[in-house]
């Protein structure tokens, strides 16, 4: 018995189910960049008029049938020739990401004094966006804690993704001031729809979701190691971590703070950020396709000193009749790409 024994793929764009003659990738690569589906489609039945904007569901069906579908988003590109049709689809944070999406402007006459992060997300999408539909669920949203005002806050016209991606940078649980835990963007699918909502990360110490070696799921590995800034700039202050073992590495912290002790709190928050994602781990798997984001995995590698807890940040899955194959990535940040649909 292969792996892929309980494989069965499933596209679903609008109401018509593709079943057949289906291949290509699901990208979640984090760091509240919106998540893909790649598509290639060269079932004869398969009429290709009129998708774009059509609301597509994928469901990977690996052991057993999906109750919900593991990618949902809308087409935002059509290829078609005379043998296939390929598709692109974006989850639904393109209506607030995109160059093309509704601009947010905030004045002094129309601005959202007085919410915080969440409230503002909640009441722009339900007035601008989910007007007739519902496009992007709000039932799974609620505030950060510690919680981020809207007040004073003003912008120039632009998509109000990036105005939310900007703000939540400023929520972060400093409890634990040695292990700081930042928040990310997700989107959660409920059965109906994806749901907008904020995650905070995990601490390295929590149960893992998923334990991964090379007799239980791991069917190759790299990894790669940075020097971590270990001080910081800004603000008129500074702050110097630990003795540097791995050379001396600094940072700019730019902001706006109200004196030098604020611009020290902050300059510590970061540096201390940057001590946690020292490591870059690739991992070629053949289990935890529907592992989330943020979720701690240990990796148990006896001849390597990665072995232990680590968070996913990004996964890339790829599938075809052949099978699928599955990327985890785990510690390090993506760089953030600009939109490319």
């Amino acid at each position: 018995m292969t792996e892929n024994t309980y494989y069965k793929p499933r596209l679903v764009i609008g109401n018509q189910e593709i079943s057949l003659g289906v291949s290509g990738s699901v990208n979640f690569p984090g760091n509240n960049q919106a998540n893909s589906l790649k598509c290639t489609i060269t079932d004869p039945e398969f009429q290709n008029t009129r998708l774009f904007n059509k609301e597509v569901k994928f469901y990977l069906n690996y052991g057993s049938d999906d109750g919900v579908p593991l990618f949902r988003g809308f087409i935002k590109g059509v290829s078609p020739n005379d043998k296939q049709t390929s598709i692109s689809a974006v989850d639904a944070r393109t209506f607030i990401s995109s160059q093309s999406s509704k601009m947010v402007e905030l004045t002094d006459n129309e601005n959202y004094d007085g919410y915080t992060l969440a409230a503002f997300l909640y009441d722009y999408i339900n007035d601008n966006i989910n007007t007739g539909k519902t496009y992007i669920g709000l039932n799974m949203l609620k505030d950060t804690n510690p919680s981020i005002s809207m007040s004073g806050e003003r912008a120039e016209p632009a998509p109000m993704y990036d105005l939310i991606k900007k703000k939540l940078q400023d929520a972060t649980d400093n409890s634990d001031i040695e292990k700081p835990l930042a928040y990310f963007i997700d989107m959660i699918d409920d059965g109906n729809t994806s749901n907008i909502t904020f995650v905070k990360e995990k601490r390295l110490t929590d149960s893992p979701s998923l334990s991964l070696s090379f007799s239980n799921g791991i069917k190759s590995y790299k990894y790669s190691r940075r020097a971590p800034a270990n001080f910081g700039v800004g603000g008129g202050a500074s702050f110097t971590y630990g003795n540097a073992p791995q050379g001396s590495v600094g940072m700019p912290v730019k902001g706006k703070f109200k004196d030098k002790n604020e611009a020290r709190q902050e300059i510590i928050k970061q540096v201390l950020l940057q001590y946690r994602e020292t490591d870059e781990i690739n991992l070629q798997c053949n289990r935890g396709y529907y592992i989330a984001l943020g979720s701690i995995v240990e990796v148990v590698l006896d001849k390597e000193d990665i072995g232990g807890n680590h968070r996913v940040t990004s996964k890339s899955i790829k599938f075809s009749s052949g099978g699928v194959n599955l990327s985890l990535k785990l510690n390090k940040k993506p760089l953030l790409l600009s939109e490319y649909i």
